[in-house]
């Protein structure tokens, strides 16, 4: 398709997205179009743009109904090429539309943008033998005590007990570095997904000990298989989480004051505070609160993206600075408390999720190398 036609095909686009009558196909095809990020300046009709506010909000709306009419935790395709058109919508269309406008905004060049996380870790052997995840080929990687551990083609760490497994029980750490993330295979059949900055250590053999027990630092999500004889237990941070067989989320970083469990599917005792599905708690100097999950939000890592809902520019940065390892820094405390809601791609690079949070004409960035310095917008 020619630049002209291509033009003109996106002009009907955004017309029928103003008139309600853009079939759920096209929205698909609007959204991809987008994440191209094309050189091509696109003529967007006019009243799309003078009233970007107004359909930004609209298709938030829109994204929250349809998601919640899934199951939180198998949120569709259809539902994430939405969440990205929201980002490409209201940043693309302001760069289109004044692509040489002045002020205080963002500028990063191509050579000093930030590329998001990718799956990488690092695996300490019971003997303190460290392994790099990241530059492991796929197969084995090595056997211990009866144990085989492998690496699969999908960036996972498989974890096999073999017949000769005896009751010797050695203990292994897997360990994501700021921007990396990695899924572990446990002996049992637990599948766990480690967020940035995290680590979890844990036996390499569950049949010589009567529970199956797990140290967390950082976030996790966890798809626990059931084993009715022995209980699965999660440590961290002075909280214990008990469970038989369920999926839950735990969030406990070394610079959170507070850390959170949410449970998805199935029941969980969190210091002997039973939780139900679509419940999480909070733990913080020896107290437990319990109140309604956000699940979307609590997921959104693990699905691939970012989703604040009136987070706090404190706790958005931070989750910035694990997954592009990159060091914040306030310009004045009170920025800290500001508010933002937003959805975006964690495959995006930095820039473009800055330039998404200025969009609220609130604050400024500037990058300095692996520095973020957080300012407010004059």
């Amino acid at each position: 398709m020619d630049d002209s036609k291509e033009n003109k095909r996106y002009q009907e686009l955004a017309s029928k997205w103003l008139d309600k009558t853009i079939t759920a196909e096209e929205e698909v095809e609007f959204a991809n179009w987008y994440n191209k990020d094309q050189e091509l300046e696109l003529e967007i009709p006019e009243a799309f743009v003078n009233n970007e506010d107004w359909h930004k909000t609209r298709l938030f709306k829109k994204i929250q109904q349809e998601i919640r009419q899934e199951k939180p935790f198998l949120i569709r395709y259809r539902i994430a090429i939405a969440a990205i058109l929201l980002i490409s919508l209201s940043v693309g269309l302001f760069f289109y539309q004044y692509p040489s406008a002045s002020g205080d905004h963002t500028e990063i060049s191509e050579n000093q943008d930030i590329l998001p996380g990718t799956n990488k870790a690092f695996l300490t052997l019971s003997d303190g033998t460290k392994l790099s995840l990241t530059d492991s080929k796929a197969g084995k990687l090595a056997e211990q005590a009866g144990v085989r551990i492998t690496k699969g083609k999908d960036a996972q760490l498989i974890y096999t007990v073999l017949p000769s497994a005896g009751n010797k029980v050695d203990y292994n750490t897997i360990s994501t570095p700021r921007a990396g993330q990695y899924q572990v295979n446990l002996p049992d059949g637990t599948q766990v997904w480690l967020n940035a900055a995290s680590s979890l250590r844990f036996p390499t053999n569950f049949s010589a000990s009567r529970e199956r027990r797990v140290e967390l630092i950082g976030e996790a999500y966890f798809e626990v298989a059931k084993d009715a004889k022995k209980v699965f237990k999660v440590s961290s941070a002075g909280q214990e989480v008990a469970v038989f067989g369920t999926h839950f989320n735990i969030s406990s970083y070394p610079d959170e004051q507070q850390t959170y469990t949410t449970l998805l599917e199935g029941s969980v005792g969190v210091n002997g505070t039973r939780l139900k599905p679509e419940q999480q708690s909070i733990f913080n100097a020896g107290n437990i609160k319990v109140v309604p999950a956000d699940i979307e939000s609590v997921m959104a890592w693990k699905m691939g993206y970012f989703r604040f809902d009136e987070e706090s520019l404190e706790s958005i940065m931070k989750k910035i600075s694990r997954w592009y390892d990159v060091e914040i820094e306030f310009e004045e405390p009170d920025l800290k408390e500001l508010e933002f809601g937003a959805i975006i791609s964690r495959s995006e690079k930095v820039s473009k999720v800055l330039r998404m949070l200025e969009l609220t004409k609130t604050v400024t960035f500037r990058l300095e190398g692996k520095r973020i310095l957080v300012k407010h917008k004059k």
